[in-house]
């Protein structure tokens, strides 16, 4: 099986995954429903969820922690800043610009011919 990458880097360089603070869970599963990346697993034996699989998760991605109504979920730093210095780090604007090329060519259902905001393409009379 091929490593996970994450624009080019391996995605074991990024300490990036979910923390669920215990205390605070009360086990309503919308971390794991709100996961498109299969971090999360429900345990029978201790009748909870874990993060079963940290490296599935997408490397500034806060979405289960956002979701969480008891605000249990965590993560290691601001995803913003993070994602910044991962950046700047590992130098991967050059595998985005490549693998965003790769995507309008095979979606081009997205690409639309819009203005931008703030062009002053609206119409207020």
């Amino acid at each position: 099986m091929a490593e996970k990458q994450w624009h080019g880097v391996s995605r074991a360089e990024f300490r990036w995954n979910p923390v669920i603070d215990y205390t605070k869970c009360t086990s309503c599963g919308l971390c794991l429903l709100s996961c498109g990346s299969g971090v999360f697993a429900w345990s029978k034996s201790q009748e909870t969820y874990l993060v079963a699989n940290p490296g599935n998760c997408v490397v500034g991605c806060t979405t289960c922690g956002r979701v969480c109504p008891e605000l249990a979920i965590s993560f290691p730093d601001d995803p913003t800043h993070f994602v910044k210095a991962a950046i700047v780090k590992h130098k991967i604007f050059p595998a985005v610009k490549k693998e965003l090329a790769a995507r309008l060519e095979k979606s081009p259902d997205h690409v639309v011919d819009a203005p931008r905001a703030g062009d002053g393409g609206g119409s207020n009379g």
